[in-house]
């Protein structure tokens, strides 16, 4: 299943466009195959970033629900679902954009661990593979093989991307925060520093195709962040 669903539509992808970028460059392939798939994770990201933005405008509201769980649990979770039905919210947009990434990813590891070599038993009929491929991004360096600059490029970018996401996680009422505060600063903490550790480790060890993609995806995520709130403004607590 994960190979007709993911691997075999990434690993097409990529050779479509290998195809048509000039000089079947490699790197130029995975920058427009990342923007491909940005693009059709942007409606879900449209509908993450809006359901924590009306989440935190509206927490007056569920700050004041939670005196109703402690003397009745079952009428607190009914206001709950119909506030967020009232105001459209899907509290686990933010966890289901970051879990289709996963498989995303796992497609790509696979791809570039071969090598990146014509798998008749995987292209699809209309789809023809380049005679002439050149594994070397930008007459750079070998996406097929580790590269510890762009595995540090990996890391900062994430870094800069996580920093930008997580800006509404920080508590104003640092005196009394209550669990869900203290549950997003640590949240904060792990995205901002134990993430792109992690990535940049990774990418280290892994083709360098997958670090080139981590960084471009985070370049692009953390530009339509910026768009995203800019757009998204009006529905900010503070106005």
């Amino acid at each position: 299943m994960f190979h007709t669903i993911f691997y075999e539509p990434m690993y097409n992808l990529l050779v479509v466009v290998l195809g048509v970028v000039p000089l079947h460059d490699i790197g130029a392939a995975i920058i427009i195959v990342t923007c491909i798939v940005k693009g059709v994770l942007l409606p879900l990201n449209l509908s993450a970033l809006r359901s924590q933005y009306v989440m935190k405008r509206l927490e007056p509201q569920m700050n004041a629900l939670k005196e109703l769980q402690k003397t009745n649990k079952v009428e607190y979770s009914q206001k709950l679902m119909d506030l967020y039905k009232k105001e459209k919210i899907n509290p686990l947009s933010s966890l289901f954009v970051i879990i289709i990434q996963i498989p995303i990813f796992f497609a790509l590891y696979f791809v570039f661990s071969k090598g990146l070599v014509s798998d008749p038993s995987s292209l699809y009929s209309f789809v023809t593979f380049p005679e002439i491929l050149h594994t070397k991004a930008f007459g750079l360096f070998d996406v097929t093989q580790k590269s510890i600059v762009i595995a540090i490029l990996a890391g900062i970018s994430s870094y800069v991307l996580a920093r930008q996401q997580t800006k509404s996680m920080i508590s104003k009422n640092e005196n009394k925060e209550s669990f869900q505060d203290q549950f997003m600063k640590s949240m904060r903490i792990q995205l901002l520093y134990v993430l792109p550790i992690i990535i940049t480790m990774s990418a280290a060890v892994l083709p360098s195709a997958l670090g080139l993609y981590w960084f471009i995806s985070n370049a692009i995520g953390y530009a339509q962040d910026v768009y995203i709130k800019r757009k998204l403004a009006h529905l900010s607590p503070s106005n």
